[in-house]
Protein backbone atom coordinates (compact mmCIF):
# COMPACT_ATOMS: atom_id res chain seq x y z
CA UNK A 1 0.00 0.00 0.00
CA UNK A 2 2.79 2.39 0.33
CA UNK A 3 4.02 1.74 -3.03
CA UNK A 4 0.29 3.02 -4.15
CA UNK A 5 0.49 6.13 -2.01
CA UNK A 6 3.83 7.44 -3.74
CA UNK A 7 2.01 6.83 -6.97
CA UNK A 8 0.87 9.95 -9.15
CA UNK A 9 -2.10 9.86 -10.66
CA UNK A 10 0.17 10.83 -14.05
CA UNK A 11 2.46 7.26 -12.86
CA UNK A 12 -0.96 5.16 -12.58
CA UNK A 13 -1.73 6.57 -16.42
CA UNK A 14 1.25 5.90 -17.76
CA UNK A 15 1.13 2.78 -15.68
CA UNK A 16 -2.17 1.60 -16.98
CA UNK A 17 -1.46 2.39 -20.89
CA UNK A 18 2.07 0.31 -20.31
CA UNK A 19 -0.25 -2.70 -19.74
CA UNK A 20 -2.71 -2.25 -22.81
CA UNK A 21 0.44 -1.22 -24.66
CA UNK A 22 2.27 -4.64 -24.24
CA UNK A 23 -0.73 -6.83 -24.82
CA UNK A 24 -2.37 -4.98 -27.61
CA UNK A 25 -5.96 -5.50 -26.22
CA UNK A 26 -6.48 -5.66 -22.76
CA UNK A 27 -9.55 -6.41 -20.33
CA UNK A 28 -10.75 -4.53 -17.19
CA UNK A 29 -9.24 -7.08 -15.01
CA UNK A 30 -6.02 -7.27 -16.62
CA UNK A 31 -5.28 -3.64 -15.99
CA UNK A 32 -6.21 -3.50 -12.19
CA UNK A 33 -4.02 -6.80 -12.16
CA UNK A 34 -1.43 -5.05 -14.14
CA UNK A 35 -1.24 -1.57 -12.67
CA UNK A 36 -1.58 -2.91 -9.17
CA UNK A 37 -5.03 -1.12 -8.49
CA UNK A 38 -8.23 -2.33 -7.04
CA UNK A 39 -11.03 -2.93 -9.80
CA UNK A 40 -13.38 -0.06 -9.33
CA UNK A 41 -10.28 2.24 -9.39
CA UNK A 42 -8.98 0.39 -12.66
CA UNK A 43 -12.23 1.46 -14.17
CA UNK A 44 -12.55 4.80 -13.21
CA UNK A 45 -8.68 5.77 -14.60
CA UNK A 46 -9.39 3.78 -17.66
CA UNK A 47 -12.96 5.77 -18.11
CA UNK A 48 -10.96 8.95 -18.32
CA UNK A 49 -8.07 7.71 -20.23
CA UNK A 50 -10.75 6.81 -22.89
CA UNK A 51 -12.60 10.50 -22.39
CA UNK A 52 -9.15 12.22 -23.23
CA UNK A 53 -8.34 10.13 -26.49
CA UNK A 54 -5.24 7.98 -24.73
CA UNK A 55 -7.29 4.64 -24.83
CA UNK A 56 -9.73 3.25 -26.99
CA UNK A 57 -12.85 0.90 -25.93
CA UNK A 58 -13.19 -1.66 -27.94
CA UNK A 59 -15.60 -4.86 -28.20
CA UNK A 60 -14.70 -8.31 -28.15
CA UNK A 61 -17.68 -10.73 -28.93
CA UNK A 62 -19.42 -9.47 -25.59
CA UNK A 63 -16.70 -8.52 -23.80
CA UNK A 64 -15.46 -4.90 -23.13
CA UNK A 65 -11.24 -4.51 -23.98
CA UNK A 66 -9.28 -1.56 -24.16
CA UNK A 67 -6.52 -0.51 -26.86
CA UNK A 68 -4.03 2.63 -26.66
CA UNK A 69 -4.34 4.98 -28.80
CA UNK A 70 -1.14 7.20 -30.74
CA UNK A 71 -1.79 9.90 -27.88
CA UNK A 72 -1.72 7.45 -25.61
CA UNK A 73 1.27 6.09 -26.36
CA UNK A 74 3.24 8.98 -27.15
CA UNK A 75 1.92 10.30 -23.53
CA UNK A 76 3.75 6.65 -22.25
CA UNK A 77 7.26 8.05 -24.01
CA UNK A 78 6.89 11.52 -22.81
CA UNK A 79 6.73 10.41 -19.61
CA UNK A 80 8.82 7.95 -19.32
CA UNK A 81 11.12 10.36 -21.13
CA UNK A 82 10.71 13.49 -18.11
CA UNK A 83 10.99 10.64 -15.69
CA UNK A 84 14.39 9.77 -16.34
CA UNK A 85 15.08 13.77 -16.62
CA UNK A 86 14.04 13.49 -12.91
CA UNK A 87 16.17 11.13 -11.97
CA UNK A 88 18.93 12.65 -13.25
CA UNK A 89 17.96 15.44 -10.13
CA UNK A 90 18.16 13.07 -7.59
CA UNK A 91 20.81 10.78 -6.31
CA UNK A 92 23.53 9.83 -8.96
CA UNK A 93 21.81 6.35 -9.75
CA UNK A 94 20.99 5.59 -12.90
CA UNK A 95 17.80 3.92 -13.55
CA UNK A 96 17.22 2.36 -17.32
CA UNK A 97 13.96 2.60 -18.34
CA UNK A 98 13.56 0.53 -21.93
CA UNK A 99 12.62 1.81 -25.05
CA UNK A 100 10.08 0.69 -27.02
CA UNK A 101 11.73 -0.73 -30.02
CA UNK A 102 9.33 -2.65 -32.91
CA UNK A 103 10.83 -5.61 -35.03
CA UNK A 104 12.01 -4.65 -38.32
CA UNK A 105 13.20 -1.25 -37.98
CA UNK A 106 16.70 0.89 -39.57
CA UNK A 107 18.44 3.17 -37.69
CA UNK A 108 18.51 6.47 -38.49
CA UNK A 109 21.59 7.12 -36.26
CA UNK A 110 19.68 9.88 -34.69
CA UNK A 111 18.98 8.29 -31.03
CA UNK A 112 15.82 10.55 -30.33
CA UNK A 113 14.44 9.90 -33.96
CA UNK A 114 14.46 6.09 -33.52
CA UNK A 115 12.86 6.48 -30.73
CA UNK A 116 10.18 8.71 -32.24
CA UNK A 117 9.94 5.92 -34.57
CA UNK A 118 9.87 2.86 -32.07
CA UNK A 119 13.33 2.01 -33.37
CA UNK A 120 14.09 3.52 -36.52
CA UNK A 121 12.68 3.67 -40.17
CA UNK A 122 10.40 0.39 -41.01
CA UNK A 123 12.53 -1.76 -42.75
CA UNK A 124 11.79 -1.59 -46.58
CA UNK A 125 10.35 1.46 -46.50
CA UNK A 126 10.96 4.86 -49.03
CA UNK A 127 11.06 7.41 -46.91
CA UNK A 128 11.41 11.32 -47.59
CA UNK A 129 13.33 13.89 -45.95
CA UNK A 130 12.11 16.91 -46.47
CA UNK A 131 14.14 19.99 -45.25
CA UNK A 132 16.08 23.77 -46.32
CA UNK A 133 19.84 23.32 -46.66
CA UNK A 134 21.12 23.01 -43.50
CA UNK A 135 23.85 21.41 -41.68
CA UNK A 136 21.43 20.30 -39.45
CA UNK A 137 20.02 17.78 -42.66
CA UNK A 138 23.52 17.65 -43.77
CA UNK A 139 24.71 15.86 -40.36
CA UNK A 140 21.37 13.88 -39.85
CA UNK A 141 21.84 11.79 -43.81
CA UNK A 142 25.96 11.28 -42.24
CA UNK A 143 24.37 10.25 -39.65
CA UNK A 144 22.43 7.38 -41.51
CA UNK A 145 24.82 6.56 -44.16
CA UNK A 146 27.16 6.02 -40.81
CA UNK A 147 24.37 3.65 -38.94
CA UNK A 148 24.41 1.44 -41.89
CA UNK A 149 28.45 1.65 -42.70
CA UNK A 150 28.85 0.51 -38.71
CA UNK A 151 26.32 -2.29 -39.01
CA UNK A 152 28.54 -3.78 -42.26
CA UNK A 153 25.13 -2.80 -44.56
CA UNK A 154 25.45 -2.33 -48.05
CA UNK A 155 25.43 1.47 -47.95
CA UNK A 156 24.14 3.02 -51.72
CA UNK A 157 24.42 7.11 -51.95
CA UNK A 158 23.42 9.03 -54.59
CA UNK A 159 24.52 12.91 -54.34
CA UNK A 160 25.74 15.65 -56.47
CA UNK A 161 27.71 17.14 -53.51
CA UNK A 162 32.01 16.27 -53.71
CA UNK A 163 32.66 17.46 -50.18
CA UNK A 164 30.81 15.56 -48.32
CA UNK A 165 30.77 12.27 -50.36
CA UNK A 166 34.48 11.98 -50.25
CA UNK A 167 35.06 12.50 -46.46
CA UNK A 168 32.67 9.79 -46.19
CA UNK A 169 34.43 7.36 -48.74
CA UNK A 170 37.19 8.11 -46.73
CA UNK A 171 36.25 7.07 -43.68
CA UNK A 172 33.56 4.13 -44.60
CA UNK A 173 33.92 0.36 -45.47
CA UNK A 174 33.74 -1.12 -48.86
CA UNK A 175 30.30 -1.90 -48.34
CA UNK A 176 29.29 2.23 -49.35
CA UNK A 177 28.49 2.92 -52.82
CA UNK A 178 28.76 6.40 -54.07
CA UNK A 179 27.01 7.82 -57.03
CA UNK A 180 28.28 10.77 -57.77
CA UNK A 181 26.24 13.09 -60.36
CA UNK A 182 28.68 16.13 -60.18
CA UNK A 183 30.58 17.51 -63.55
CA UNK A 184 33.72 17.95 -61.32
CA UNK A 185 34.07 14.31 -59.60
CA UNK A 186 37.26 13.19 -61.73
CA UNK A 187 39.23 15.62 -60.15
CA UNK A 188 37.56 15.69 -56.62
CA UNK A 189 36.89 11.72 -56.09
CA UNK A 190 39.45 9.22 -56.74
CA UNK A 191 38.31 6.37 -59.14
CA UNK A 192 37.32 3.35 -56.57
CA UNK A 193 35.49 0.34 -57.82
CA UNK A 194 32.45 1.28 -55.53
CA UNK A 195 32.31 4.56 -57.07
CA UNK A 196 30.44 5.63 -60.04
CA UNK A 197 30.62 8.89 -61.48
CA UNK A 198 28.62 10.88 -63.66
CA UNK A 199 28.30 14.86 -65.65
CA UNK A 200 24.99 15.68 -63.45
CA UNK A 201 21.37 14.61 -63.32
CA UNK A 202 20.75 15.32 -67.10
CA UNK A 203 20.42 11.87 -68.01
CA UNK A 204 17.96 9.92 -65.43
CA UNK A 205 18.85 6.46 -67.76
CA UNK A 206 22.40 6.94 -67.00
CA UNK A 207 21.74 7.44 -62.87
CA UNK A 208 19.06 4.11 -63.23
CA UNK A 209 21.98 2.35 -65.47
CA UNK A 210 24.20 2.96 -62.96
CA UNK A 211 22.22 1.33 -60.02
CA UNK A 212 21.59 -1.59 -61.85
CA UNK A 213 25.12 -2.18 -62.47
CA UNK A 214 25.50 -1.90 -58.94
CA UNK A 215 22.64 -4.74 -57.87
CA UNK A 216 24.27 -6.99 -60.20
CA UNK A 217 27.09 -6.96 -58.18
CA UNK A 218 26.15 -7.31 -55.14
CA UNK A 219 26.45 -10.27 -53.23
CA UNK A 220 24.09 -12.37 -53.20
CA UNK A 221 24.94 -14.57 -49.90
CA UNK A 222 25.05 -11.15 -48.27
CA UNK A 223 21.89 -11.17 -46.25
CA UNK A 224 20.67 -8.44 -44.39
CA UNK A 225 19.35 -4.79 -44.46
CA UNK A 226 20.33 -2.62 -46.81
CA UNK A 227 19.87 1.35 -47.12
CA UNK A 228 19.98 3.91 -50.32
CA UNK A 229 19.98 7.40 -49.40
CA UNK A 230 18.99 9.86 -52.87
CA UNK A 231 19.93 13.14 -52.31
CA UNK A 232 19.37 14.39 -56.07
CA UNK A 233 15.83 14.55 -55.67
CA UNK A 234 16.11 18.74 -55.75
CA UNK A 235 17.95 18.69 -58.61
CA UNK A 236 16.55 16.11 -60.56
CA UNK A 237 13.31 17.83 -59.83
CA UNK A 238 14.36 21.18 -61.07
CA UNK A 239 16.00 20.06 -64.49
CA UNK A 240 13.04 17.30 -65.32
CA UNK A 241 10.01 19.04 -63.72
CA UNK A 242 7.54 16.86 -61.69
CA UNK A 243 6.10 14.25 -64.68
CA UNK A 244 9.77 13.39 -65.21
CA UNK A 245 10.32 12.73 -61.65
CA UNK A 246 7.92 10.93 -61.33
CA UNK A 247 8.23 8.42 -63.51
CA UNK A 248 11.84 8.29 -62.52
CA UNK A 249 11.15 7.14 -59.09
CA UNK A 250 8.14 5.36 -59.75
CA UNK A 251 10.72 3.25 -61.40
CA UNK A 252 13.51 3.55 -58.39
CA UNK A 253 11.32 3.27 -55.60
CA UNK A 254 10.25 -0.30 -56.42
CA UNK A 255 13.45 -1.42 -57.48
CA UNK A 256 15.15 -1.05 -54.65
CA UNK A 257 12.32 -2.24 -52.97
CA UNK A 258 13.18 -5.35 -54.64
CA UNK A 259 16.29 -5.52 -53.88
CA UNK A 260 16.16 -5.04 -49.92
CA UNK A 261 16.84 -1.57 -49.51
CA UNK A 262 14.96 1.08 -47.51
CA UNK A 263 15.78 4.55 -48.33
CA UNK A 264 15.58 7.27 -47.22
CA UNK A 265 15.18 10.49 -49.95
CA UNK A 266 15.71 14.13 -49.28
CA UNK A 267 14.22 17.37 -50.97
CA UNK A 268 14.58 20.81 -50.66
CA UNK A 269 10.99 21.67 -50.47
CA UNK A 270 11.48 25.86 -50.90
CA UNK A 271 13.03 25.63 -54.09
CA UNK A 272 10.05 24.16 -55.82
CA UNK A 273 6.34 25.07 -55.89
CA UNK A 274 3.63 23.46 -53.78
CA UNK A 275 2.10 21.25 -56.35
CA UNK A 276 5.87 19.84 -57.52
CA UNK A 277 6.76 19.45 -54.18
CA UNK A 278 3.00 17.69 -53.26
CA UNK A 279 3.44 15.61 -56.64
CA UNK A 280 6.85 13.85 -55.35
CA UNK A 281 5.23 13.71 -51.59
CA UNK A 282 3.08 10.99 -52.42
CA UNK A 283 5.42 8.83 -53.76
CA UNK A 284 6.68 8.10 -50.41
CA UNK A 285 5.46 6.17 -47.39
CA UNK A 286 7.03 8.36 -45.00
CA UNK A 287 7.99 11.83 -44.24
CA UNK A 288 10.17 13.78 -41.38
CA UNK A 289 10.51 17.27 -42.06
CA UNK A 290 13.00 19.92 -40.96
CA UNK A 291 11.81 23.00 -40.37
CA UNK A 292 12.38 26.96 -39.08
CA UNK A 293 10.70 27.66 -35.04
CA UNK A 294 10.62 30.74 -33.26
CA UNK A 295 11.33 29.65 -29.65
CA UNK A 296 12.29 31.33 -26.52
CA UNK A 297 15.95 31.17 -27.19
CA UNK A 298 14.90 32.33 -31.08
CA UNK A 299 14.49 30.56 -34.08
CA UNK A 300 15.27 27.13 -33.90
CA UNK A 301 15.28 23.88 -36.06
CA UNK A 302 12.55 21.51 -35.15
CA UNK A 303 11.89 17.58 -36.78
CA UNK A 304 8.74 16.43 -37.25
CA UNK A 305 7.73 12.84 -38.44
CA UNK A 306 4.86 14.14 -40.86
CA UNK A 307 3.56 10.42 -41.80
CA UNK A 308 4.66 7.33 -42.06
CA UNK A 309 2.07 5.13 -43.27
CA UNK A 310 0.50 1.98 -41.36
CA UNK A 311 3.26 2.53 -38.55
CA UNK A 312 3.69 3.77 -35.14
CA UNK A 313 5.38 6.99 -34.71
CA UNK A 314 5.66 9.69 -32.48
CA UNK A 315 4.04 13.42 -33.68
CA UNK A 316 5.87 15.50 -31.18
CA UNK A 317 8.37 17.78 -32.33
CA UNK A 318 12.22 17.43 -31.69
CA UNK A 319 14.54 20.07 -31.29
CA UNK A 320 17.74 19.76 -33.28
CA UNK A 321 20.74 20.82 -32.15
CA UNK A 322 24.10 20.36 -34.38
CA UNK A 323 25.89 19.40 -31.46
CA UNK A 324 23.33 16.47 -30.81
CA UNK A 325 23.77 15.47 -33.95
CA UNK A 326 27.24 15.08 -34.12
CA UNK A 327 27.56 13.02 -30.81
CA UNK A 328 24.37 10.71 -31.52
CA UNK A 329 24.65 7.19 -32.78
Amino acid sequence: MSDERRRTKYDIYADSIEVIAKKGLSSLTRVSYGANMPVDRAKKTLNFLVSHGFVREVTVGDRKKYRATKWGLEYLETYKRMKRFFAALEEPVTIEIPEVVLPGRISTGHKDLDSMLFGGIPENYAVILTSPSSDEKDLLVRRFLEAGAKKSQTTFYVTTETGGARALLEELESNFYLFICNPQADKIIKSLPNVTKMKGVENLTDISIALSSAFRRLDATVRGPKRACIEVISDVLLQHKAVQTRRWLNALIPQLKSKGFTTLAVMNPQMHSPQEVQAILGLFEGEINIYDKESEKGLQKFLKIRKMYNQRYLESELPLRKEGLEKSS
